[in-house]
């Protein structure tokens, strides 16, 4: 993804939450250029990235919200690559986790993914967490979590587990060397 010495164009999708900031500054740091959505350009909690080393010249934000298929294009273009960071994460407790956290990362996902496809993005990276995998009670305690092992939905919904993060499902390669 390197022309002439420069890095490509990557969008980090929640680029204003804790892991999507740090990214952001991760591959700012590391010569690439960024677009990062954030769902309120006005909204001082995502003042910080414009502080960040080499944000003047390359961090553009863009106002966008993965469950709006359209705000995606604008901030996809010109991208080589998109790290999908964004998700629901709720301040208070979640009384339905099925409607409040699991659909709309879904259909976050999927919005995506398909804004991917169409506008031929080379490759996508879903960040997920260790929620993902942790909450496996069949899990041999000695065994290495790895692909095959999920957090079960069963024994979430049992001791009320509210943020389940999904399955990525798709190839994941890394942009960051």
């Amino acid at each position: 993804m390197e022309v002439a010495g420069e890095k490509g164009r990557v969008c980090v999708t929640g680029a204003g939450g804790y892991v999507g900031s740090w990214l952001v500054k991760l591959l700012l740091s590391n010569g690439y250029k960024v677009h990062g959505t954030v769902r309120d350009l006005s909204d001082e909690k995502n003042a910080h990235l414009r502080k960040f080393e080499k944000a003047s010249e390359n961090l553009q934000l863009f106002k966008a919200d993965v469950l709006h298929y359209d705000t995606l294009k604008a901030a996809f273009a010109g991208c080589e690559g998109v790290f999908h960071v964004a998700s629901p994460v709720p301040a208070t407790k979640v009384l339905d986790p099925e409607l409040e956290l699991i659909t709309p990362a879904v259909n976050g996902t999927l919005n995506v993914l398909q804004a991917c496809l169409e506008m031929k993005i080379k490759r996508v990276i879903v960040v997920s967490s260790i929620a993902a995998v942790l909450l496996n009670p069949h899990w041999p305690l000695d065994k290495l979590k790895d692909e095959k092992c999920w957090s079960s939905k069963e024994f979430c919904r049992k001791i009320e587990v509210t943020i389940l993060i999904i399955r990525a499902f798709v190839s994941i390669s890394f942009l960051v060397k």
